[in-house]
């Protein structure tokens, strides 16, 4: 009789097992896993500015950019960085306080610098390398980076701008601003020999070491007067930064970025804003348009200019009903050369009634010169929410009032709805048929609903991008998992026109659209093509089980995601994601610092593409995209993501076995 139940305890055991490890199995991840070729050292790091110079409501924004790109010939396609040039980590912080008792708050630029030695692995990384600090006169409220960086017809490529949006508060009223950097005019700053003759050549020795009120004084006296940066790794940096009359600053190499205001007309607060090469495009809260633009003058190598009388297009009227437009919508440009000067805007817009949340995009052109606007519905998304939405969770509710994740390159523009999870890719093209004269430009329009990403640890991408040929597409989570997508072309009956000549030294030339209107072309639900996402690669941060604190169990703004929602969480070893960038490297060049040649990524093109992902302490990882593996783990990751399961499971067998112990 022992022996029988003995039995049948060791077969509810193996059953629970066996159960465990066939979900595993069914359930295992089957796309290949990047290889990680670069993690920086964790002594590696950026200091954290002062908590007690950062306004309440400060939000810090991250972008990785290529210092410059190498000339694109023959043989080395476009937007292929240069090495010797190394990457920018550009740092904004929208509120930052000063030591002017009483003054409102101002906001904070920093551009470093990071040198590409160690792709070789033989150099030794170097640390960020500060290049100028620049103060903005009030608190930051939007930033957009530019980087489609369209082919010109001269061959030279439209500069990269960062377009910071500021507000001064002036008695009863809010003035705006925009301040827009060229990434591309990074270059010595005037002065800046005299002013390390007249401060010495151990300015930032000095500074690195201030002991006394006297010499902090002098310093911020020559910080002021001469523009030099102090020694940025020490607090004391932050005390310079916040000088009554500081303004801006140089590093040690004593380059500095162009940089240009324009005033925004209105006072309403402003909703969405963008910027697209020399258009600003912009919504308000209340307004009697949906959006406004305006065209910004620019000089003959196209960097932008200030003068006055900047022509504004006006969008499509709003009704009452439309008036609030709230933070569930997006707007952005889409490259139009249809006659009369026809501006093609992507709608994204979110509505919600007594029980259901709607999400739709849709496109928004006018016909000549905004005399008559056109909308164009594509498509519509229904999520039932219930009464007041209490059909929803904390996180399912805050993700039904986040806008979607946009980025843009060349003519391809990527939306990823977090409350429908789909990904929306736009692109841009023109065709006309054989014997044709008429040119129609065309807006393709295609979603990809991309599997493993809204797991149920894992329920968000927080960072997305695209790279500058729009064929592949990055994510990261919470969690610092890596997803990476890619979707291939196809050749067409028909001659399309797309983003490649813009990136190609072809006999090609930007083609204008002879139709008044551009078609729209989107499939029906649950087609596809060659224009659709496919995720391809991914990459998981390892992980272990540590204590979790009190407090980072609650929801806010600032961790909008506990701790204790995983059962697996970051650990100080592994940053959290602040921005990713698809990075392109020439094999020869990779060759000339060490580095092993690999094949390009692609079949035709001549450059290694990687993945950079920055966190907020300025660490570095890169991954390789043609080398990679399957994951060998399989019954690890299932332990993890269903543990609740796993537990329920136990506690029933546990139940069992103990059942079947009392009559033994």
């Amino acid at each position: 009789m022992a022996y029988r139940l003995r039995t049948r305890q060791i077969l509810l055991v193996a059953v629970g097992i066996v159960y465990v490890l066939a979900l595993a199995w069914v359930n295992r991840q089957p796309i290949p896993t990047t290889a990680l070729v670069h993690e920086t050292d964790s002594s590696i790091r950026l200091r954290d500015t002062t908590s007690k110079r950062l306004g309440t409501g400060n939000r810090d924004m991250h972008w990785l950019e290529p210092a410059r790109y190498l000339p694109d010939d023959a043989e080395r396609p476009p937007s292929v960085l240069d090495i010797d040039g190394g990457l920018l980590h550009i740092r904004l912080h929208t509120e930052y306080r000063t030591a002017r008792p009483y003054e409102p708050l101002s906001g904070l630029l920093k551009v470093y610098r990071k040198k590409l030695g160690f792709m070789g692995q033989v150099a030794k990384e170097d640390s960020w390398e500060l290049l100028f600090v620049d103060r903005v006169p009030g608190p930051i409220w939007r930033a957009h980076l530019d980087r489609t960086r369209l082919r010109n017809d001269d061959g030279t490529y439209a500069p990269r701008n960062l377009a910071v949006l500021y507000y001064m508060p002036h008695n009863e009223t809010v003035e705006y601003r925009v301040r827009i950097y060229e990434l591309e005019s990074l270059q010595p700053s005037a002065g800046f020999e005299q002013a390390v003759s007249m401060a010495g050549e151990q300015w930032w020795e000095h500074t690195a070491d201030m002991n006394t009120a006297e010499a902090t004084v002098q310093a911020q006296h020559l910080a002021d007067k001469l523009h030099l940066c102090p020694d940025d790794s020490k607090e004391f940096a932050d005390t310079i930064y916040s000088g009554r009359s500081f303004s801006n600053c140089v590093g040690r190499a004593g380059l500095a970025m162009r940089a240009v205001d324009f005033p925004l007309p209105g006072a309403l607060e402003v909703l969405e804003f963008s910027l697209r090469g020399n258009t600003l495009m912009y919504s308000r809260l209340n307004d009697v348009t949906r959006f406004r633009m305006l065209e910004l003058a620019k000089a003959q190598n196209g960097s932008l200019i200030y003068m006055d009388g900047a022509v504004q297009t006006r969008g499509p009227d709003v009704t009452e009903l439309l008036r609030d437009i709230g933070t569930q919508s997006s707007l952005v440009q889409l490259q139009s050369t249809r006659p009369g000067g026809g501006v093609d805007v992507f709608l994204a817009h979110g509505s919600t009634t007594s029980d259901t949340f709607y999400f739709s995009f849709s496109l928004l052109q006018n016909t000549t010169l905004a005399r008559k606007w056109v909308h164009e519905d594509v498509k519509r998304y229904r999520l039932p929410v219930h009464q007041q939405f209490s059909g929803l969770s904390r996180d399912e509710l805050r993700l039904v009032r986040e806008p979607p994740l946009v980025d843009q390159a060349g003519l391809i523009t990527v939306f990823y709805f977090k409350a429908t999870d789909i990904i929306v890719a736009v692109d841009t093209q023109w065709f006309r048929d054989h014997g044709s004269a008429d040119v129609t430009q065309l807006q393709r329009v295609r979603e990809s609903r991309p599997p493993y990403i809204s797991t149920l640890n894992s329920p968000v991408a927080v960072n997305m991008t695209l790279d500058d040929s729009g064929t592949l597409l990055a994510m990261s989570t919470v969690d610092d998992e890596l997803f990476i997508f890619a979707r291939a072309r196809v050749s067409s009956t028909r001659r399309i026109l797309d983003y490649r000549r813009y990136f190609s030294n072809s006999t090609l030339l930007p083609w204008t659209a002879t139709e008044p209107v551009s078609s729209v072309d989107a499939l029906e639900e649950g087609d596809s093509d060659a224009f659709n996402w496919q995720l391809v690669l991914t990459w998981q941060p390892p992980t272990q089980m540590p204590t979790v604190p009190w407090e980072e169990g609650f929801i806010s703004p600032d961790n909008p995601f506990p701790a204790t929602q995983r059962l697996i969480v970051r650990t100080s070893s592994q940053p959290t994601t602040s921005c990713l960038r698809f990075l392109r490297f020439d094999p020869v060049q990779l060759a000339a610092y060490g580095a092993t040649r690999r094949a390009p990524a692609a079949a035709g093109d001549a450059a290694v593409a990687r993945v950079a992902a920055l966190s907020a302490s300025g660490r570095l990882r890169m991954w390789e995209l043609d080398s990679h593996k399957q994951n060998p783990h399989v019954l690890w990751p299932f332990i993890t993501e269903h543990w609740g399961l796993l537990f329920i499971l136990t506690a029933v067998v546990a139940c069992c076995v103990y059942n079947e112990r009392r009559w033994t």
